[in-house]
This record gives C-alpha cells, sequence and structure tokens, in this order.
C-alpha cells in the first residue's frame, strides 16, 4: 500500500517535527510505502483561479511546479494524508495552497450526490486521513486539557471544525476519509489516536469513484 503525506506539521516549531515522526511511525507500522512531500519547502504557487484546467487545459494546470509531481504521485496512492497544525480550525496556509490546487482533478461538470451539486472526479482517488495538529492551552498538557475542557471551548471548536472540513473535501473529491486531532504534548495519545483512526479508515469500503 503507498501513502502520500503531504505535511506542513514542521510549520509548529514546538511540536511538529514529533508528531510528523510519530505519524510517519504510524504508517510505517500499518505497512504503508510513504512518499512525504513537506509543503513548507515545495515550490507551489497559489492557486489563480483562472479556470483553465478545467477547459481550456482539460485536467492540466498552466503552472508548472511542484504540483505535477503531487499530482502523479496522488493518483498513484492508496491513502492521501494531509497533515497540518490547525488554524482556525483549517489547515494552515502552507498545506492550504497545496490543496487549492487540487482542481485539475475534477472535471466541471456538475453532478448530485446526497441533495448536493458537486464536481465529477476525473480519477479515483485515495483515501483520505485528515491529521491535525491542534494548540494546546498555555500552561497544561494536552491530555490534560482535553480532558478539564468544558464542550464548545476553542481547541473543542477547533478539532471539530477541522473533523468538519476533512470531511467535506472528501466529500467534494467522492472518497472515505478520517481525521486524526490532538495536541502536541502527548506523543502516545497522538500515536493512539492516529491508529484508530487509520484502523476505521481501512475498514470502509473503498467509494466507488466517478471515474470508473
Amino acid at each position: 500500500m503507498k501513502a502520500l503525506v503531504l505535511t506542513a506539521l514542521r510549520a509548529d516549531a514546538e511540536h511538529g517535527e514529533r508528531a510528523q515522526s510519530a505519524l510517519l511511525d504510524v504508517l510505517s507500522r500499518r505497512g504503508y510505502e510513504v512518499e512525504t512531500v513537506d509543503c513548507l519547502a515545495a515550490e507551489v504557487i497559489p492557486c489563480t483561479g483562472c479556470g483553465s484546467c478545467g477547459m481550456r487545459t482539460p485536467g492540466a494546470c498552466v503552472v508548472k511546479d511542484d504540483m505535477q509531481g503531487i499530482f502523479r504521485a496522488l493518483v498513484a496512492s492508496d491513502l492521501l494524508v494531509l497533515a497540518t497544525p490547525v488554524r482556525f480550525g483549517s489547515y494552515c496556509a502552507q498545506l492550504k495552497k497545496v490543496v487549492d490546487r487540487f482542481q485539475p482533478l475534477m472535471v466541471p461538470i456538475y453532478t448530485v450526490r446526497d441533495d448536493e451539486m458537486h464536481f465529477r472526479g476525473r480519477y479515483d482517488l485515495p483515501a483520505l486521513l485528515g491529521v491535525g495538529l491542534v494548540r494546546e492551552p498555555e500552561g497544561v498538557d494536552g491530555i490534560e486539557a482535553r480532558a478539564s475542557e468544558p464542550e464548545g471551548s476553542y481547541a473543542t471548536d477547533e478539532t471539530e471544525a477541522f473533523r468538519f472540513l476533512v470531511g467535506r473535501l472528501a466529500v467534494n473529491v467522492q472518497t472515505q476519509h478520517a481525521a486524526a486531532a490532538f495536541a502536541g504534548g502527548d506523543e502516545a495519545a497522538a500515536r493512539k489516536e492516529l491508529a484508530q483512526a487509520l484502523a476505521t479508515l481501512e475498514a470502509v469500503p473503498a467509494v466507488a469513484g466517478a471515474a470508473s
């Protein structure tokens, strides 16, 4: 099994390296052959919204940068991992500019799924795993913070917003998904959540893509 990891975890200077190491180790232990793209180092120009990939150059972005290699690796993978510090409930900027460039993977022809309008996919895309590194309340270790946080607190809201965002992306590209979100202060808890998310994802039957 092949996993493509698009990671911006290094944007979190305090916990990012350890979170990324834990992620790669968990994937390896579950039998994945991992290719990693560091979104902080990759040459990726933000999407201009020109629409060329839809009509003038179907499926091909006119901007030539590292996204061409990312596209090839993505469609050849069994698992796509989006790993990021969570900022305002979303991906951090370095990962978001990569996700924004996913438009060539879609055909600009609308189809209705579950009473919603979506573009049809060009490819059967891999399962999606979102990995979010949420911020800890100051002065409190991660696991204690999560245990003491009231429902509706800021960190809880960020976690739920991130999980929702990953789910909506999966709906848009028509694939199954899972999300793991954890604070950086407890590596054992992070590994456990990652393993549980992967186990959940691997137990779900593949979604038949529109390209098939």
